[in-house]
């Protein structure tokens, strides 16, 4: 029961959203709690700097937010928060930012292929953060190339935290060192370790396998949490144990398996594809993280899109030559255009269908049709078995 007198001020960690449904967003752990739009509309007053009264069907719920530190309460009111806008439907939470292609490393399959030295100016970053903001984001995945590359990249890291939503850097760790670790002010950053060292290296380089090790701990040490990204190739299939073992020694939460497309620099280097009979098994390797869904009738892609460092707008980092339009035309004009599958348009028909969503639509297409099954997920889901 709240005291009487007592403000209840929201936690700096998290943050109220009007999405399809009024939302809590927890930003330090990822967790998105849905309120009733009573509980919402109590919130939003108490964020406001007023003390409304607690009605006895509520105090279960307040309790359960003290209880889960997302909530606090206080002797004077606190900052007034920003009252959140209703997000367009479907909400736009996840926003793939990627400020620049360059890289200090020529990895074997990427998708990207060979830089043009294009950054995304900083002053357009800005507009689109705030935009993305006032959009009700979730998680800001901020990528490359190699972001640390970005000319500007640590003024951009110091603006991330004037924001309230969840930064995650995607990067290769080779630039990530103690003092780097130190200055980053995202909330999580998701390292890409391709297989133990020999074939992490065979697709990135002598050298690299230790320093994505040691970029880890340096993080970790820096109280940044972790999240490891890894793309299946000819190179690792046999490491998969090996890397599961070292993964979860290092108190990883979240492990993202993944296949490269065929694009790129990998079409110089077919070997290293594997078939989706076998690659689909692999998948089953990663575990933790998640999507805050709310589009159950909708394909892949529900609640993201990606800004190229042209300044483009594509459905995500794989349709990059698919632009529907510029930033300069704003966010939401943007995300107005982006073309959307739902699960009724897919050839697909199997039992669960609605529980892998029908899988990845640039993998799908690429094996057969924009609507066709993404096999990777068929074998790895067992709905399709090796030889079939």
């Amino acid at each position: 029961m709240q005291p009487q007198n007592k403000f209840i001020t929201l936690t700096p960690h998290c943050s109220l959203k009007r999405l399809e449904e009024p939302c809590l967003y927890d930003i330090a752990n990822d967790e998105l709690y849905e309120l009733s739009h009573d509980a919402f509309d109590f919130l939003v007053r108490s964020s406001q700097g007023e003390c409304p009264p607690v009605r006895k069907q509520d105090e279960e719920f307040i309790q359960h937010c003290l209880s889960e530190k997302l909530i606090v309460l206080s002797e004077e009111p606190g900052p007034k928060r920003r009252v959140p806008q209703p997000s367009p439907v479907p909400s736009l939470r996840y926003l793939e930012l990627q400020i620049t292609d360059r890289c200090n490393l020529r990895c074997r399959h990427c998708y990207i292929g060979e830089s043009v030295h294009q950054n995304l100016p900083i002053d357009r970053i800005r507009k689109v953060l705030d935009e993305f903001e006032a959009m009700q984001g979730l998680r800001l995945l901020l990528s490359g190339g190699e972001p640390l590359l970005h000319p500007r990249f640590w003024r951009i890291n110091e603006t991330l935290v004037d924001y309230d939503f969840r930064s995650v850097l995607l990067s290769n760790g080779t630039l990530i060192t103690k003092e780097a670790a130190r200055r980053l002010r995202v909330h999580e950053v998701q390292i890409s370790l391709d297989g133990m060292k020999a074939g992490h290296e065979l697709i990135r380089g002598e050298g690299t396998f230790e320093k994505a090790l040691q970029a880890i701990d340096l993080l970790q040490e820096s109280h940044i949490k972790v999240s490891i990204a890894t793309m299946i190739h000819r190179g690792n299939v046999r490491e998969f144990e090996a890397m599961e073992a070292l993964v979860r020694s290092k108190g990883i939460e979240e492990w993202n398996i993944d296949q490269p497309c065929f694009e790129g620099r990998l079409k110089e280097n077919p070997g290293l594809v594997v078939p989706p009979s076998e690659a689909g098994r692999l998948l089953q390797y990663g575990f933790g993280g998640g999507l805050h869904h709310s589009g159950k009738e909708a394909t892949c892609g529900a609640h993201l899109c990606a800004v190229l460092p042209s300044g483009g707008v594509a459905k995500c980092g794989l349709f990059s030559a698919e632009v529907v339009d510029s930033t300069d035309e704003g966010l939401g004009i943007c995300w107005e255009r982006i073309p959307r599958i739902s699960l009724t348009e897919l050839e697909c028909r199997c039992t669960i269908l609605r529980e892998c969503r029908g899988g990845c639509r640039y993998r799908a297409r690429a094996y057969g049709g924009l609507l066709g099954p993404d096999l990777f997920q068929c074998y790895a889901r067992k709905v399709l078995k090796g030889g079939d």
